[in-house]
């Protein structure tokens, strides 16, 4: 048992030998009371309480150590870090600054177009005579302002009368026929009318008629006496056209007045020599077509002369009108 012991002492004695002498030296310095246990146990329980101490502090040490190295580790990466990201900037900077100076390159010449080609003009088919009038008529009634007109055509009672019952009757889209139907309903209710009933109807289609007159002189203030002069020339020559029966000319004082022909100078020299008195104005005019006609150049001569003195003064107010309203 002993040499067991003996044994497992100088393995350790082995292991340890300078720790095991100073701990043997101030072990034996240190208290005289100790047990009564054998030298060499004392020795082994000595060491094995000084290995176990130097374990414990090896081990703390090589704890102390492996943080040193850790947190060395961690500053050598930080610096190798910071180092790549400068290095990297400056690779940058360089790029950036090698980008400024670079030469710009030249632009490369652009290709020739190619000519377009030319697609051939259709060609329209000319207009028929007919086409033309109906394109003239459309133009002309544009310029005789028909639809902006104010209405003042001089009404009876009796129309007074069917406009004020057939606006609660008469409904859209009524054919002709039954609108027919609605007149003959009114026109025995119209006779039994009194006459100071009809006479209300009458004043009331006159007060219609002036309204309408004064709403068409406010009308025409809207427009220059030139643009009158043109609606009226437009319905002179819708007349003559045929596509209007009666011609109504709008009545406007601010422009000049027309200019007279020969013809009018002649009958007018005529109805003063009160020849064609009391006859029908059909009959009149006819008359003095005809003897117009018959008239030789030198019976004409002081007319035309009156017209062309007429004619100069027509077109210097003209003028004179024109350039006022241009100016305003």
């Amino acid at each position: 048992m002993f040499s067991q012991i003996a044994l497992a002492t100088a393995r350790q004695l082995r292991a340890g030998t300078a720790l095991v002498v100073r701990t043997a030296a101030a072990a034996s310095t240190s208290s005289t009371t100790r047990s009564a246990a054998p030298s060499f146990l004392r020795r082994s329980s000595v060491v094995f309480q000084q290995r176990g101490y130097a374990l414990a502090r090896f081990k703390k040490t090589a704890a102390a150590e492996s943080d040193d190295t850790a947190a060395t580790a961690t500053k050598t990466n930080k610096t190798r870090s910071t180092a790549a990201k400068s290095k990297k900037s400056a690779a940058k900077g360089a790029t950036s600054a090698a980008t400024k100076t670079k030469t710009p390159r030249a632009k490369k010449e652009a290709a020739p177009k190619k000519p377009k080609k030319s697609k051939a003009a259709k060609t329209k088919a000319p207009l028929t005579e007919e086409q033309k009038l109906k394109l003239k008529i459309k133009l002309y009634k544009q310029r005789a302002l028909f639809k902006e007109d104010p209405k003042t055509h001089r009404a009876t009672g009796w129309a007074a009368f069917v406009r004020e019952h057939l606006k609660d009757v008469i409904k859209e889209g009524d054919k002709l026929e039954e609108r027919r139907a609605y007149f003959t309903k009114l026109a025995p209710q119209w006779k039994e009318l009194s006459a100071a009933e009809k006479e209300r109807y009458h004043a009331k289609a006159e007060k219609a008629h002036q309204d309408g007159l004064a709403a068409r002189a406010a009308w025409v203030l809207t427009k220059t006496p030139m643009e009158i002069e043109d609606a009226n020339h437009a319905r002179r020559v819708l007349k003559r056209l045929g596509v209007t029966p009666i011609v109504h000319l709008i009545p406007d004082d601010r422009g000049p007045k027309r200019q007279r022909t020969a013809f009018l100078f002649f009958c007018m020299s005529r109805q003063k020599d009160g020849v064609f008195g009391g006859k029908p104005a059909s009959e009149v005019s006819k008359a003095l077509a005809k003897e117009w006609k018959s008239m030789d150049d030198a019976a004409k001569q002081p007319y035309i002369d009156n017209a062309e003195v007429d004619r100069e003064r027509y077109h210097s107010e003209k003028a004179a009108t024109t350039a006022a309203y241009a100016a305003a």
